[in-house]
């Protein structure tokens, strides 16, 4: 089942207060009985490094620097592996390419690395956009400053199925996907589970620029409609869910359903706010059926909006643009 994870790599981005991340991991990958592998992915010398150093200088500074990076993973290895048995590996160079290439070379299925702050207010950074955007196998991103038990766990659902047609049932597995991932995060954490949905009969842009008149009347009747069609649609995939599991999880873990009218791109992370989101399961790519699509506005703004961790998960058929050198 997709959500039960067997190969998880953990990424470290420094070597400054790694223990909630690793703990994080190990808690995970005991919960599944899964393989762990830790990486340091560091950032190799700036380019302008060469220019101010002789060549044999520099090539010293880059193997100084990998060596003492693999005595200090060496030793924590050996600390963590008393807890949960794990090994590791340093990469130097472009960290986030080094992550994707290592996920497809060695088939992980889960990279959970902490966010790195972005611009701004965002939690996120440029490297965690990246895994977002780019990575084969679901990203579980941290907030660092989040690490007690999670309580609440957000599964962002797009129900709207009004698409070209090849693209409907490729959006039907990613909803299940997004669920299955979800329903397993809430019970390694015996957190409640939330399903978020939200719909809109016309855009909220258009009616504020005046460029259609809407009968309000019709909207409405439109509005019912759209909201039993995507809730008998989430009774649909919750029965196919539930039929993959023991009997009773989703009495036990007993969902909590959010058909939300509004403009996507602002309330799935309103909503999440209002419910004090501790992770989103999202997925991360906008129109599919097309291999290695970046991801869209609506969950790349989604993104920027929270507070919270992220699992991102891919559509089955995603081909990453990284590939690894042959």
């Amino acid at each position: 089942m997709k959500g039960h994870y067997k190969n998880i790599l953990c990424v470290m981005t420094d070597t400054h207060k790694q223990d909630n991340l690793v703990a994080q991991a190990m808690h995970i990958a005991k919960s599944h009985q899964a393989k762990l592998t830790l990486v340091l992915a560091l950032e190799s010398l700036p380019p302008n490094a060469r220019m101010v150093m002789e060549s044999f200088s520099y090539l010293d500074s880059e193997r100084s620097m990998g060596s003492a990076a693999n005595d200090w993973l060496e030793e924590r290895v050996k600390e963590w592996s008393a807890t949960y048995p794990m090994k590791g590996v340093v990469k130097v160079g472009h960290p986030f390419a080094d992550v994707i290439t290592k996920v497809q070379e060695d088939k992980h299925d889960l990279v959970v690395k902490t966010s790195e702050a972005g611009h701004g207010s965002s939690l996120f950074g440029t490297d965690d956009m990246h895994l977002l955007r780019k990575c084969p196998c679901p990203v579980w991103v941290i907030n660092a400053h989040r690490s007690e038990q999670y309580k609440s766990v957000v599964a962002a659902l797009d129900l709207n199925y009004h698409y070209p047609k090849h693209e409907i049932a490729t959006r039907k597995k990613l909803n299940l996907d997004i669920l299955r991932h979800a329903v397993q995060v809430s019970l390694l954490e015996f957190a409640q589970l939330h399903i978020v949905h939200v719909f809109d009969a016309v855009p909220e842009n258009i009616l504020r620029g005046g460029f259609i008149s809407v009968d309000e009347d019709s909207m409405e009747s439109d509005l019912a409609t759209i909201h039993t069609e995507r809730d008998e649609e989430l009774d649909r995939l919750l029965t196919e869910v539930e039929s993959e599991l023991e009997t009773g999880v989703i009495d036990y873990l007993s969902p909590q359903r959010h058909l939300v009218r509004g403009y996507p791109r602002r309330e799935i992370a309103a909503t999440a706010h209002s419910l004090d989101a501790d992770v989103v399961v999202m997925g991360t790519v906008a129109r599919l059926g097309v291999p290695g699509f970046i991801m869209g506005g609506t969950a790349e703004e989604t993104i920027q909006q929270l507070n919270c961790a992220v699992l991102g998960v891919k559509p089955a058929g995603f081909v990453s643009p990284i590939q690894p050198k042959k």
